[in-house]
């Protein structure tokens, strides 16, 4: 954190490797993806990966260390992001600290949600189909978003391409501007969180999943909306799915008001995390 940051808030310390951790794996992300994106090409996707994996020297250890990565950074920053609700972190940020945090949050999803797309394996496809089908039950801007952001069905990949590749470097240039310094992020004591995290995707595999028909599913953190689309139509899901951000964001601004959006909080992750749980178990 920046030099003189408040670190202890009134219900207590935040819990820093979290934090470290997040950013680390970020990090690790966006440079293993930099030597992949040498060697992938959003109009020969699948190929591209697989050649990557079978050609390309090192190609397999570095693709997987950057999901591995990726899905680290993904879940130690909700986790951090929960941390500072659970401390009342929020009081000592201020709106706008507050609302990057947020919005990081949110553009990492969007980042992670993009490169299961860019896989164009069957969770890639399932996925891309999903939420292009989502935003285009938006009244009157879905269209217009949907062309802006993915568009697949019109224009392959390359928007979501583009994408993925420009929120992984501003998300990045945001954190070290405005909340890490660089200087004591690159420090010694930090390197362990690199260290933990390099040698992992040598033990596990992370694989391409094969065209399955009926058994198919999104993103490991997407089933639960998944699962709702089965009983629900897919402009409520995807305001369901939106909502958790204004939560998120209600606490620096309705502070007196913490119990209650805790509560809000907590029914929305049982619920979700709820439907999560009967699409693996049924």
């Amino acid at each position: 954190m920046k030099e003189g940051f408040p670190l202890r808030s009134p219900e207590g310390f935040i819990i820093l490797p979290l934090a470290w951790l997040s950013a680390s794996s970020l990090v690790i992300s966006v440079f293993s993806g930099i030597f992949l994106s040498f060697h992938y090409f959003y109009y020969q996707p699948l190929e591209s990966l697989l050649k990557i994996i079978t050609f390309v020297p090192s190609g397999k250890y570095l693709r997987s260390l950057h999901y591995f990565s990726s899905q680290v950074a993904l879940i130690t920053l909700f986790l951090h992001l929960l941390d500072s609700i659970y401390k009342k972190f929020y009081l000592l940020k201020g709106k706008i600290s507050w609302f990057f945090l947020v919005f990081s949050f949110f553009i990492l999803l969007f980042i992670t949600f993009t490169g299961y797309i860019l896989r164009a394996d069957e969770t890639g496809v399932l996925a891309g189909n999903i939420v292009e089908n989502m935003i285009l039950t938006l009244p009157i801007l879905g269209n217009s978003l949907n062309k802006v952001f993915f568009a697949i069905n019109e224009a392959g990949l390359i928007k979501v391409y583009h994408w993925h590749l420009f929120l992984s470097f501003f998300l990045i240039a945001g954190i070290f501007l405005f909340h890490i310094r660089i200087k004591i992020f690159f420090s010694w004591n930090r390197t362990m969180y690199f260290w933990t995290l390099l040698p992992i995707p040598f033990f596990f595999e992370f694989s391409l999943k094969p065209f399955q028909g009926l058994s198919a599913r999104g993103p490991w953190f997407f089933v639960g909306a998944q699962e709702m689309l089965k009983f629900f139509h897919p402009l409520w899901v995807f305001l369901w799915l939106l909502s958790i951000f204004v939560i998120f964001l209600s606490f620096v601004f309705f502070p007196k008001r913490h119990k209650v959006l805790s509560g809000f909080l907590i029914l929305y992750l049982f619920i979700y995390f709820g439907f999560t749980f009967f699409f693996f178990l049924f």
